[in-house]
């Protein structure tokens, strides 16, 4: 027959278990890919890395100089993915989140001999690249001139380095580049010299603001100056 306490401090070491159990499967689940490693002898540590699907890889550099910019243009007309240029340390590889299963190849821009391949597997889940309606607002070529351009945007998520370009046919006119948050935002674009010259004395004028979004296809509206 089991003394009092018994019982208590049985139950108390199945729980203790339970908890190491899961704390180490979590720890497992949340464990990061092996990072992509530039050595000093300028070459890339493995052919091959794998990541999942949503996954930002990692690159690390223990010598030299190095980034991991892939081969292939992504919706922006820049790589696919793209990290810094460090000598040291290590930084996000971005871009990898969006990439669906498949192999990448990718390399170092500053040794090119550099090459490797990014394995993206069936896991994990895949991140939607990063979109925004735009709509350029009506306004006067006057107030165009004094204020800038004022576009309505409205992306699902935060995206930085979005720019900003306004053009008078096929002449730019005005450039921004900005931070969107998700949600509502109104970003103005003020003009150059140039671009206010060229549109002195005009009593209309139609423009093009498009926006060039980091991993995510542009998107372009027009609107008419009056």
């Amino acid at each position: 027959m089991l003394k009092r306490g018994s019982t208590g401090r049985r139950l108390l070491l199945a729980a203790a278990i339970a908890a190491l159990a899961v704390m180490a499967y979590a720890g497992f689940a949340l464990a990061a890919s092996a990072p992509i490693i530039g050595r000093a002898d300028d070459t890339f540590s493995a052919p091959t890395y794998t990541i999942d699907q949503g996954e930002v890889a990692q690159l690390q550099v223990t010598g030299s100089e190095h980034n991991a910019t892939a081969h292939q243009n992504g919706p922006d007309s820049r790589a696919l993915f793209r990290s810094p240029t460090i000598s040291g340390g290590t930084v996000a590889v971005d871009g990898t989140q969006y990439l669906s299963a498949g192999d990448y190849t990718f390399f170092c821009t500053i040794h090119p001999n550099m090459q490797a391949t990014l394995h993206v597997s069936g896991n994990g889940t895949l991140q939607a690249r990063p979109s925004s309606s735009i709509k350029a607002t009506h306004r006067s070529v006057r107030q165009a001139i004094k204020k800038g351009l004022k576009v309505k945007m409205t992306p699902t998520t935060t995206i930085q380095g979005v720019t900003l370009t306004a053009k008078l046919g096929k002449t730019t006119i005005g450039k921004k580049t900005t931070t969107l948050n998700a949600g509502f935002n109104a970003p103005v674009v003020k003009l150059s010299k140039a671009g206010k010259a060229k549109l002195r004395g005009k009593r209309t004028a139609k423009v093009t603001v498009t926006a060039d979004i980091p991993f995510g296809f542009p998107a372009t509206s027009k609107a008419k100056l009056s």
